[in-house]
């Protein structure tokens, strides 16, 4: 999936993941994660929130692939 930080307009791939398989290093973050649970579900131009430590993340879903 791949989807932009509407705060820094930064463009991020990544492999959505059960957790045992997750691994930030190889782009693949846990479904369980703020992030993986807030892109679950999402259609390409939706917006996610995810509620992270430091705030809450904007991300424009840009692209979705599936393996």
């Amino acid at each position: 999936m791949e989807f932009t930080n509407l705060s820094t307009n930064t463009r991020m791939t990544f492999e959505i993941v059960s957790p045992h398989e997750m691994n930030l290093e190889a782009g693949k973050i846990s479904l369980n994660s703020p992030i993986g649970a807030a892109l679950m579900g999402k259609k390409v131009g939706e917006i996610a929130e995810a509620k992270v430590p430091s705030g809450t993340l904007r991300l424009r879903i840009e692209s979705i692939t599936q393996d």
